[in-house]
């Protein structure tokens, strides 16, 4: 079987394997915690430990109290997938369109595009990480991706005269990983606050999409403190409506599971959560989807070749 013809970026799907970047500098989301396995650890110590009124021993914290992340992270970083980029881009974005993402941590967003000649203009807060962004800028080969350092509640001053053909972005599960001690920091915010300022940038940068554009959004949910779902892709849909841009289309992408039914099987057995192994991947349409589509071009795609025996029995 020939390999596709847009499968340009390298990515075992079933093992999560990455080959964007280096071992050291690997173009992903820096993490803060001290633990490569759930980013969000001490995090969800200091809050246990609020509820009691006391502080706990790791021992303790992880014998009696703790609940696994289901964030698809490891090694300290949490790295975007580069063949959903490569996907995104040759679908729904014009040929040499400029893409904006509002929420550009790691580099695989502006490299990717980059190497598919489209220039690209990510927001991140933390200047560390555009730092580490800016790291992996050797990679691209064609316009250079442009990561701006700011808050994404100011993008309309920050992106001025930008007029993005495709929006593309991943933003913070809330806080399921907490990114920095950032007061402007999303993933530091309680759960009205979050919403509020999520809607604004999503207003915002929506304002800054072309007419007859599409918005590809990749999101999962995640649980409050009783063990509830906020539904982050409904809230999702609602601010992107609430902006003008329609919801279009909604896919599911599988992440590895690894050792997700080992890590979840004690949550279950006391709460019957079950473990999330897939994102959402949202689309929307700011105009009209023939238009877009239309600008986008005819779709690209592998041609993938029947091995012999099989054309044979066809026959």
């Amino acid at each position: 079987m020939a390999k596709g013809l847009a499968r340009t970026f390298g990515q075992d799907l079933m093992r999560g394997e990455h080959e964007v970047g280096g071992d050291k500098t690997n173009g992903g989301v820096l993490m803060p915690s001290h633990t490569s396995g759930d980013p969000s650890f001490y995090a969800k110590k200091r809050a246990r430990e609020a509820e009691l009124g006391r502080d706990l021993s790791t021992e303790e914290f992880l014998a009696d109290h703790y609940e696994p992340s289901e964030a698809p992270t490891a090694s300290g970083t949490s790295i975007f997938d580069p063949v959903l980029c490569e996907i995104a881009y040759r679908w729904f974005c014009p040929p040499g369109g400029t893409v904006l993402d509002p929420f550009a941590g790691g580099s695989v967003r502006g490299v990717v595009a980059s190497r598919l000649g489209l220039p690209y203009v990510g927001v991140e807060l933390r200047c560390e990480q555009v730092a580490a962004n800016e790291a992996q800028a050797g990679l691209s080969s064609g316009p250079a991706p442009r990561w701006i350092t700011g808050d994404s509640r100011d993008i309309a001053k920050l992106a001025k005269g930008v007029d993005a053909d495709l929006i593309f972005s991943c933003p913070p599960y809330w806080n399921l990983e907490v990114y920095s001690d950032d007061p402007a920091d999303l993933s530091t915010l309680c759960k009205d606050a979050f919403f509020v300022a999520y809607a604004t940038i999503i207003r915002d940068t929506v304002a800054r999409l072309r007419d007859d554009r599409f918005a590809v959004w990749v999101i999962g949910d995640v649980r409050d403190a009783g063990g509830f779902f906020v539904n982050l892709p409904g809230r999702t849909v609602e601010a992107f409506e609430a902006a003008g841009a329609k919801f279009y289309n909604d896919a599911i992408l599988i992440t590895a599971v690894g050792s997700l039914p080992i890590r979840v099987g004690r949550q279950f057995t006391a709460s019957r959560k079950l473990g999330r192994t897939h994102q959402n991947v949202l689309v929307f349409c700011k105009g009209d989807p023939k238009r877009a589509t239309e600008a986008c071009g005819q779709v690209e795609f592998g041609e993938i070749e029947e091995e012999a025996g099989e054309e044979e029995e066809a026959e």
